[in-house]
């Protein structure tokens, strides 16, 4: 929309909240703007028949008999209606094409379709919904929720907050330089997805989907493409049901799973970190680990490196996994799209989103395979396979010759029977190599089962005929193809067909058995940690109602004798429950930002107390950075008031030191208050204390309350 708009008018916003806009066959911008009202410009352009559609002209004036067009306000809401008038002869030979730019307050949500163009929104906050049925769509720099869907288009999301859903049924995604919650689907189309802060869900049923730079929590899922990950950080779940997955994870919080159907995984971990780690598949290769407890087999490993902590799936059911540390610091390099030096940075003299620029900021064109792809290593299932091809092979000659002894067919075989053991032997090697070749190199871009026969059958016939050509075994007639008895000649040539078809059948049979496990197991293992997430959530939901109760009539108490007390010890209130309430995916905390809260705590209670509270906080600067599960220290620093300071008249004194010790964190918190009594682990606070560290560490972290030689309570954290 580089022309003149044919129509321009203002609305002031007043009492408007809405905006609805619904056009045929044109294109939507909606940007967003500082000023008091709502502008649209209209543009119209058409194609005539003359011209065969080919030439774009723009319109000067809008013709209304020849195309429909209303703007008026109801209730709160601005509404806009285009369609062309097909009562009217002059569209019979022309077509029209109405599209908007709408400049709207932040106030302002809106609602927008297209039937035919491509829909951008820029610099908007607020609620705001729109479709199209064939068009691109975009966002840019919004803050909110925004629903997107296009049934066959691109789809372009970056620099967003919020909350983002948008589908495509065929395009490819884009995501880049987002803090946003993302949830994202395409149907056969690819994802790319880089420097990203917060949840994001994607989907795609054929595509591939790359992901670089992200932080927070990451779940993506393919039917049949490749998944690569490079620097992410935080949960993860990558599921593909034919491709291979290839990462490197750089931090993970809780847990981390990598799954596949059908294709190899290689993965890089931090594998200096503590973890839980489970993987399995036809072979597995690691690098020596330095501190691992539990079992490790050629096909499985399951145990704790480094004493356990964060839990690592990784699973295929008839590919290999490779394991390293950092393996792509060298060698991986994301596509050319990846680095977001122009096409991100802030430029407010940018005219407003072109689509056709947007365009090629998707990379199209398909991976490399030879770049994202595995040497495959010789192991065990080939053994397998031949003994599987030898079995069948014989089973097949045997019920053949059988079958002509005992209904006395007039076909004479006798002359072969010397060689029949060298033939099915070939027969059986040539399917072994068809069934390598097909499952490693031709299987994974078929995503149709019934149409991998025929592909099979191609390497089959192919092999047989290899093996058969050179190493036949010369008789005083020549060789096999050249003896008087065609049908031998047919039937060996057709044998290494029937050897690999059975192999598939069997093949596919088991693949979607273990494939049902597979995805039974991963749905649990997500159950489960949603258990764990709800149980840490409820556990910090629980905060003493009589804090907030005390806090409130200190500070009425306050406000008239000592308003500066009362100011501080509301900014301070306000700090702790900006971190109580401004809740996160986050279940961990760094140490410094523990201390943070205590720290705003104990000063609204010394508020409370006066003289009779000091406190003082001492924690070694090299583990401030370390992160100890959300609102640790808080309730044990609350016990200490409560079941010490309260207690005494004099002066009451709290102790909060931190220090490392023998790769621990230990924590200890001392009061002077009474002993503690024998059911003062019984009560909540010290019982969601060891919920929390059960749920979160397991048997690796451990609560000790003393009353000698001082009464303190410690606590020891795995670094």
């Amino acid at each position: 929309m580089d022309y003149k708009p044919v129509i321009t008018k203002k609305y002031e916003v007043e009492n408007l909240k809405n905006l609805q806009l619904k056009t045929f066959s044109g294109d939507i911008e909606i940007v967003g703007h500082d000023e008091n009202f709502i502008k649209v410009e209209i543009f119209a352009t058409v194609r005539s028949l003359f011209t065969f559609f080919i030439i774009k002209d723009p319109l000067l004036e809008f013709d209304f008999e020849a195309h429909d067009l209303s703007m008026n306000v109801v209730d709160d809401t601005l509404h806009i209606y285009s369609k062309p008038n097909y009562l009217n002869i002059y569209n019979w030979f022309n077509f029209q094409k109405t599209s908007f730019r709408i400049y709207l307050p932040a106030s302002i949500n809106s609602s927008s379709k297209t039937y035919g163009g491509k829909i951008a929104l820029k610099n908007l906050e607020g609620n705001h919904a729109f479709s199209t049925w064939g068009g691109d769509i975009a966002t840019e720099n919004t803050k909110g929720n925004v629903e997107g869907k296009t049934m066959g288009g691109n789809i372009n999301l970056s620099k967003c907050e919020g909350r983002i859903n948008a589908s495509t049924m065929g395009g490819n995604i884009f995501v880049a330089a987002n803090k946003a919650d993302i949830n994202i689907d395409t149907k056969g189309g690819n994802m790319y997805i880089q420097h990203h802060e917060g949840n994001i869900h994607c989907s795609s049923w054929g595509g591939n989907i790359e992901v670089f730079n992200v932080n927070g929590f990451l779940e993506c899922n393919t039917a049949g493409g490749n998944i690569y990950l490079k620097n992410v950080n935080g949960n993860i779940g990558a599921s593909t049901k034919g491709g291979n997955i290839k990462a490197e994870v750089n931090e993970i919080n809780q847990y981390a799973w990598f799954d596949t159907a059908g294709g190899n995984i290689k993965i890089g971990l931090p594998l200096e970190h503590p973890m839980d780690l489970e993987a399995s598949a036809s072979r597995v290769y690691t690098p020596m680990f330095t501190n691992f407890s539990g079992y490790q087999t050629k096909q499985s490993i399951r145990g704790k490196l480094n004493g356990g902590g964060s839990n690592v799936t990784i699973k295929t059911l008839a590919g290999k996994i490779d394991i390293t540390n950092s393996i792509f610091s060298n060698t991986y390099q994301p596509n050319k799209h990846n680095t977001p030096k122009e096409e991100f940075q802030p430029n407010e003299e940018k005219k407003s989103p072109n689509f056709s620029e947007r365009k090629t900021a998707v990379n199209t064109q398909p991976f490399e395979r030879k770049e994202h792809e595995f040497v495959l290593k010789p192991t065990y299932d080939v053994l397998f396979n031949v003994v599987f091809c030898l079995l069948v092979a014989y089973a097949f000659t045997c019920v053949i010759f059988f079958t002509i002894q005992i209904s006395h067919l007039p076909i004479d075989f006798s002359n072969i029977y010397p060689k029949v053991f060298y033939l099915t032997f070939l027969s059986a090697f040539a399917s072994v190599a068809a069934i390598y070749v097909f499952l490693n190199f031709i299987e994974i871009r078929i995503p149709i089962d019934w149409v991998k026969i025929f592909p099979l059958m191609g390497c089959s016939l192919l092999f047989g005929n290899l093996f058969h050509s050179v190493f036949s075994f010369q008789n005083e007639k020549g060789s096999l193809w050249e003896m008087d008895n065609t049908v031998a000649i047919y039937f060996y040539f057709i044998l290494p067909v029937l050897i690999s078809w059975a192999y598939l059948i069997y093949w596919l049979k088991t693949r979607s058995i273990t494939r049902k496990i597979s995805e039974q197991e991963y749905q649990l293992l997500n159950l489960e940690k949603l258990k764990s997430k709800a149980q840490l959530d409820a556990l910090e939901a629980r905060i003493n109602p009589h804090f907030l109760y005390n806090s409130l009539n200190s500070i009425a108490g306050l406000i008239h004798d000592k308003p500066d007390k009362a100011e501080e010890m509301t900014i301070q209130l306000s700090k702790l429950f900006r971190y109580t309430t401004g809740r996160t995916e986050e279940n961990f905390h760094t140490l410094a930002d523990e201390l943070e809260i205590i720290k705003a705590y104990l000063t609204i209670e010394e508020v409370r107390f006066g003289h009779r509270l000091t406190y003082s906080i001492d924690c070694e600067e090299s583990i401030l950075e370390e992160k100890i599960p959300r609102f640790l220290l808080q309730p044990l620093v609350e016990n200490a008031i409560k079941h010490g300071i309260s207690k005494i008249a004099s002066a009451g004194v709290i102790t909060v030191k931190i220090s490392e010790a023998e790769n621990n964190i230990l924590i200890k918190i001392h009061d002077n208050g009474p002993d503690f009594g024998e059911s003062f682990g019984g009560g909540f606070g010290l019982r969601s204390i060891k919920e929390k560290l059960k749920i979160v560490y397991g048997d690796k972290a451990t609560i000790d309350i003393k009353n000698q030689p001082e009464k303190v309570v410690m606590i020891y954290l795995p670094l």
